[in-house]
């Protein structure tokens, strides 16, 4: 009983961990990341997958809490617990910080190939009938891609806008390439439906691990790139006002 209640803080509290710490975001500070308390079940994936990985890697902790709580409940103090949560909370979190680390590392290589001027790494994902549809196959036109969630509150609070331009520049040669960061398809294609996104959409329902994402290194969401007709990179982040101030340039009012 008590070695089940050992393990559940473990998880509880790596996953907290997870939730609560600092990550660098590209893009504007208020935007969803992996920290924010939306992405609750993003933390409870890692920790969960951080006890996994602690019992490959040092079994003789579950191994002596097993053996103690098999003994029965009462041979398993308060004290004994509380030093095994310790002991297992300092190996797991230097474990965590090695892999936000590499994942840091990972982020700022794949940001040094989104930069203004250089072209777009391709984007190949399935669309919502699940055919797979390229990034390059919107050459000969200028192209937002936008990486957004149904579950992303700031992505949902900036559609009405993205509508409206796209509307107003659509016939111009003007499109949008919607990125999903969601993993439940029904959710994405009920808020595609819902905020009125015309636009083409692809996804690999893969959340933070979204192949598109770790490609353009993307840390927040609502994320924005803008690429001209030959998918060289003109803009990103652009949301809102300056959006619509860049697309006047680009085309009139």
């Amino acid at each position: 009983m008590r070695f089940g209640i050992f393990v559940m803080v473990i998880i509880a509290s790596l996953s907290w961990g997870c939730n609560t710490g600092k990550v660098g975001s590209k893009g504007n500070s208020v935007g969803a990341t992996p920290t924010d308390s939306m992405s609750y079940a993003y933390g409870m994936d890692i920790g969960k997958s951080l006890v996994a990985q602690e019992l490959e890697i040092n079994p003789e902790v579950f191994r002596a809490g097993l053996e103690a709580g098999q003994k029965g409940e009462g041979d398993l103090s308060d004290e004994e617990i509380f030093r095994m949560v310790q002991a297992f909370q300092n190996q797991a979190r230097e474990k965590q910080m090695a892999a936000m680390k590499k994942q840091r590392e990972a982020q700022l290589k794949a940001q040094s190939k989104v930069k203004v001027g250089m072209e777009a790494p391709e984007i190949s994902l399935q669309t919502p009938e699940g055919k797979t549809m390229n990034l390059s196959d919107l050459r000969g036109k200028y192209v937002l891609i936008d990486f957004w969630a149904s579950w992303c509150k700031p992505c949902r609070a900036e559609n009405p806008n993205v509508v409206r331009v796209y509307n107003e520049y659509r016939g111009k040669g003007f499109e949008i390439f919607g990125v999903s960061l969601d993993r439940n398809k029904d959710a994405w294609l009920k808020a595609i439906d819902q905020d009125g996104l015309e636009w083409p959409h692809v996804s690999d329902l893969q959340f933070w691990n979204s192949a598109a994402a770790k490609s353009y290194g993307v840390t927040s969401i609502p994320y924005t790139v803008l690429l001209d007709k030959d998918g060289k990179i003109i803009a990103e982040r652009l949301r809102g006002a300056s959006l619509e101030a860049k697309l006047k340039e680009l085309f009139g009012s």
